[in-house]
This record gives structure tokens, sequence and C-alpha cells, in this order.
């Protein structure tokens, strides 16, 4: 069996496929041409889409997306001490039996 490479697309190559199959309507084509599978053309569309969306965020919405981060992060670190003292409460009672 062959090994198998794999290129590298810089981020501006990728944009260009993407922008040239949402252009011609043709991603068949498009990915045709460049040696590419669909998957990976459409993959490449949505996080083109994703990052544009957030770009294009308001100001609000940023701050909003902000904050739930950091809300996350406090929500994590609260996980991590309840499963911590959880496991210390298991190691006390097993050494009661």
């Amino acid at each position: 069996m062959a090994e198998r490479r794999y290129r590298k697309f810089t981020a501006e190559q990728k944009l260009e496929i993407v922008i040239a199959g949402l252009r011609s309507g043709n991603v068949q084509e498009v990915c045709r041409s460049n040696d590419i599978s669909s998957a990976l053309f459409y993959s490449w569309r949505d996080q083109v889409l994703e990052a544009g969306k957030e770009r294009l965020a308001g100001k609000d919405e940023r701050e909003g997306q902000a904050e739930l981060k950091k809300q996350v992060a406090r929500l994590e670190r609260t996980l991590g001490k309840k499963t911590y003292e959880l496991e210390l409460a298991g190691n006390f009672l097993r050494e009661l039996e």
C-alpha cells in the first residue's frame, strides 16, 4: 500500500477555493480541479462562514460571547473542585472500612 501524502494549504488558498466554489455553484468541479474531497471543501466552507459570523458580530454579541466563555471557565473550575472533593471523600470512606 502506498504511503498517503497530505498536501498543506495556506489559509489564503483555502479561502480562494471556498470562494471559487461559492461563486461557481459547482462545488464538485472546484473540488476536482483542486484535487480535494467535497467533505474537505464543506469543512473549510463551514469554518469560513463561522469565522465571518464571529468577525461581523456586533460589540454586544462579542461581549456576550466573552462573558459566556468566562462563565464556562468558572463552571469548569467548580466542577474540577467538586470532583476532587468527591475523590477525597471516597478515599476517606474506603479508609474507614
